[in-house]
This record gives structure tokens, sequence and C-alpha cells, in this order.
């Protein structure tokens, strides 16, 4: 009867360390723009971006675009983007909206 409560603790641990790499995973856990944020970068040359909220270790919105590669050669350079100027709100709405629908594809398809 020894093995239940071994397998149990086992489970738990299991389930303990899943949950803290999703933690981990899920974003920065300090601020990645300290030094310095751009205002504008075209549409054409950013690739993909990524809006990071308020976190306990970092108390601004972050959005990191991934910009395209200049040539093969090249690799993707990342840089921040301002939250607070005219394409940094545009962006966070953008992503908002396609969160949203998101949420309610999956909710119709239940």
């Amino acid at each position: 009867m020894a093995f239940l409560p071994r397998a149990f603790l086992l489970l738990l641990l299991a389930v303990v360390c899943i949950q803290l790499s999703g933690a981990v995973a899920d974003g920065p856990d300090r601020c990645w723009c300290l030094n310095g944020v751009t205002k504008y970068v075209p549409r054409e040359e950013i690739e993909e971006f990524s809006i990071f909220p308020k976190k306990s270790k970092c108390g601004n919105v972050e959005i990191i675009l991934t910009l395209k590669p200049v040539n093969k050669a090249s690799k993707a350079v990342q840089r921040c983007l301002s939250p607070d100027k005219k394409q940094g709100s545009n962006l966070q709405l953008c992503w908002s909206r396609y969160r949203h629908f998101i949420i309610s594809l999956a909710f119709f398809n239940q």
C-alpha cells in the first residue's frame, strides 16, 4: 500500500512541473524593452509581432516586432515598439480582436 502515496506524490510533482514550465514559456519574466522603443516601423517590414501584457516583474505592456530579413543571408531582427504610439495602439487593438475571435470560435465549436 506504500506504492499508492508514492505514485500520487510523483503525479502531483509532475503536474506542478508542467504548470511551472508553462508559466515560464508564456513570455519573458523581465522587461525586454529596456534600451528604448521604436515609434514606427513600416508594415511591409514586419514579419510578426508579440504582445506581452503587464506582469509582476515588468510593469509595462511590451510589443516586440520581428522584422523581415533584409536578404537571405541575414537573420530576422527584433525591435520593441512603443505601446503608447498610434502603431502600437493599433497592433494592440488588432491582437484583442483576434483573441476574441479565436475564443468565440472555440466556444461555438464545442
